[in-house]
């Protein structure tokens, strides 16, 4: 058994119901402390109600979870106190001030909230401080929620798409603040977000669900391992072209999405090939392609957007084994 203090995630075939509907069924994982969790699937898998039992909002309906020694049934208390969960559900009062409203919650939590400044001064919120929570923009809220969770200090922060409405210099900070925080505390992060770019800069496991049931979870690089080619070129063609006979003539493992076209390859040699083939095309016929190696993008690409849209074996490459 994990020992008090831990910051050791458990979950053992968790079930969640919602009246008649079987939400989560049977999930099971375990996350050592002081590693970064990211849960991932398509809408409605079950994944933003698996982050608020984890949270302690829902209970399971059978199955456990144990945060380091606690058992999340019965010793709620004891686990809210070890963690923040930063919802973007969580209102506030919209005449207060930012000033007021975070006042409100470090006093309810008996801590200052100026021990967040350095927060506050990287996302521009400093010269908020007067203004009415009316007056902010839906990523100066986001950032809000984000302070507001920091405030005692959780061993274990969760995370449900913080970075969703805030704009690219606001992102990068975030990212850099937590990124520091789990450095500088130790603490266990999990998080669900819908940018791979956040994801593959802040979590080292994934756990993908699909339908309420575990689908994947391990290291991100062991899940990217699994990916059956190392690069891809993504190939925008003219709208004029007609894509089957354009993907006939290159002859690579492909797959069609709409307008676009990506080839699959598993060597740097073939990559080569793909790009000859491609820059020998009539002037015109191609309006732009990008090649890549594998990233958390790809894992959202071929394990959950195209699970339904099958990679076409080309001529020129032998058959993804």
């Amino acid at each position: 058994m994990v020992q008090i203090g831990d910051k050791e995630i458990i979950v053992e075939d968790v079930h969640k119901y919602f009246g008649s509907k079987h939400v989560l069924k049977g999930i099971s994982f375990h996350l050592p402390a002081e590693e970064n969790l990211a849960i991932v699937g398509p809408n409605g898998s079950g994944k933003t109600t698996l982050l608020r039992i984890l949270a302690s909002i829902y209970l399971p309906d059978k199955g456990s979870v144990h945060i380091g020694s606690y058992n999340l049934v019965k010793q709620t208390q004891h686990i809210r106190g070890l963690l923040s969960y930063v919802s973007p559900n969580l209102s506030f009062h919209k005449k207060l001030t930012l000033r007021e409203t975070l006042d409100y919650f470090a006093d309810l939590q008996g801590v200052s909230w100026k021990k967040q400044k350095a927060l506050l001064d990287d996302v521009d919120l400093s010269k908020m401080l007067h203004t009415p929570i009316e007056g902010f923009s839906e990523g100066q809220k986001a950032m809000t929620r984000l302070m507001i969770a920091l405030l005692k200090d959780p061993q274990i922060l969760i995370l449900d798409e913080v970075t969703a409405t805030l704009d690219t210099k606001k992102k990068e900070s975030v990212i850099k603040y937590i990124h520091e925080l789990n450095q500088e505390r130790e603490i266990t992060t999990l998080l669900i977000d819908h940018d791979p770019g956040v994801i593959d800069r802040l979590c080292n496991k994934i756990l993908m669900i699909t339908s309420g049931k575990v689908m994947k979870f391990g290291e991100t690089r062991d899940i990217i391992k699994q990916i059956p080619y190392t690069f891809d070129v993504k190939v925008v063609p003219h709208p004029s072209i007609n894509v089957s006979e354009f993907v006939k003539d290159i002859g690579f493992s492909h797959r069609i999405m709409g307008e676009m076209v990506q080839f699959y390859a598993k060597t740097k040699k073939v990559v080569d090939e793909i790009i000859e083939e491609l820059l020998n095309r009539p002037k015109g016929e191609i309006l732009e392609f990008i090649v890549s190696g594998l990233s958390m993008e790809d894992i959202y690409w071929h394990w959950l957007l195209l699970l339904d849209i099958p990679i076409e074996n080309g001529t020129k490459e032998l058959e993804f084994s």
